[in-house]
């Protein structure tokens, strides 16, 4: 058992009320006052009760805790906490403490009036952050009956951990391109294995020209045969280069571009899985470098998200040698997703990076005046190259996505 903090000690009657003991004993000393020995003596049994008490009020408590392990950001979960009183006597004003950090105000108090035997408290949270959290240890508290003394008893082995993925927004169609380079358009791709083909216009007919690609309308029309041409759109492989450079996030919390930045990656990440193209991922954590080259399917789409989970705005490095080192690692079919300010420093060249010359990076540019608060719009977008988004704090994404 431990007392509520010595950062503390002052908003609590206790250590007044031993302060005015010993005034009052100095007092009784001084003057041989019977009457001040007695109160020195009624003041020093209520504050002794007050330490006692509560004390014993929390032992035999059990506390234990079940939520789920792993959540997605913004959703409710179901938190279960169970409480066993031992003895026959019943606890009072209890007030059992959790530590959350997926909250913005990660201390959690549960109050309980009064426990006898097994009780069972459910309530609902909703996961604010993503992240991989580690929850607890839980606590009990009490300051029954006297209200002197704050005493807590922190629970062993009540610490535990949940994942909280990353939300993605609803995102309906993005400017690719596929392994020969022919973009998207716009408009959403089918999810294929192996590409399609994307109709390109209209010509006259050749030999050899197959005749189910006869367009018949333009035919009679123009008394001649016309047949539709067809160009092979491959599947899109993505690399989302995040910026996780601590210099670079701006803004606080989930209000922070580094924050838009691991939805948008979600996003990306969530379109290109549903309709068949390849996305990895490259970031820094710390000082380490994390790779996952780019792949297809479900499983991988959970095992990306894990990544965005687990990943903080904690590099100290240089975004343009992370661009720069993921452009070495992923393969000249790759796209690069860049995600910037206009104050970033990115590699020279990086608008036509070795091996992409035909593929300007796609990019996710933010507008640190806004994250941080200025109403002023920033200028120098002309002298950016490449597909472009431009994203301010408040947007709407999946309209920015769309525009």
């Amino acid at each position: 058992m431990t007392g509520s903090g010595s950062a503390r000690w002052w908003r609590t009657p206790g250590p007044w009320l031993a302060v005015l003991v010993a005034v009052v004993y100095l007092a009784a000393w001084n003057t041989g006052t019977l009457a001040l020995y007695q109160l020195a003596m009624l003041l020093l049994a209520t504050l002794l009760a007050g330490y006692l008490l509560p004390r014993f009020n929390l032992r035999g408590i059990e506390v234990s805790r079940e939520l789920p392990r792993e959540t997605v950001e913004g959703e409710q979960i179901e938190v279960r906490l169970s409480l066993r009183a031992n003895g026959l006597l019943a606890r009072y004003m209890l007030q059992v403490r959790d530590r959350l950090p997926f909250l913005e105000r990660p201390d959690y108090p549960v109050l309980i009036a009064r426990l006898a035997g097994v009780r069972e408290y459910r309530y609902p949270i909703e996961c604010e952050r993503r992240g991989i959290h580690r929850l607890g240890p839980l606590s009990v508290r009490s300051e029954f009956p006297l209200a002197l003394l704050n005493v807590e008893r922190q629970i062993d082995n009540s610490a535990s951990t949940i994942t909280v993925l990353p939300r993605p927004f609803p995102l309906r169609r993005l400017a690719l391109s596929g392994a020969a380079g022919f973009p998207t358009g716009g408009h959403q791709v089918a999810a294929v294995s192996r590409g399609q083909d994307s109709f390109a216009g209209i010509r006259e007919y050749r030999r050899g020209d197959s005749m189910r690609h006869i367009h018949w309308r333009a035919s009679a029309r123009r008394d001649e045969w016309i047949v539709r041409e067809y160009e092979q759109v491959e599947n899109a492989e993505l690399v989302l280069v995040l910026n996780t450079c601590r210099r670079d996030n701006v803004g606080r919390g989930r209000e922070s571009s580094f924050e838009y930045g691991v939805r948008i990656a979600a996003s990306l990440a969530r379109f290109a899985t549903d309709n068949g193209h390849k996305v990895g991922l490259f970031r820094q954590q710390r000082e380490q470098l994390h790779w996952l080259p780019p792949d297809a399917g479900e499983t991988h789409y959970r095992h990306l998200l894990e990544h965005l989970a687990a990943t903080e705005a904690d590099g100290e490095g240089d975004y343009g040698q992370l661009v720069a080192s993921a452009a070495l690692l992923a393969g000249r079919q790759c796209r690069l997703v860049l995600f910037h300010t206009l104050n970033s420093s990115m590699p020279e060249g990086w608008t036509s990076l070795p091996g992409r010359a035909e593929r300007a990076p796609l990019q996710v540019l933010f507008d640190a005046a806004s994250f941080r608060g200025d109403a002023r719009i920033a200028a120098g977008l002309a002298t950016r190259a490449g597909e472009l988004y431009w994203v301010r704090a408040g947007d709407n994404l999946t309209e920015v996505f769309e525009r």
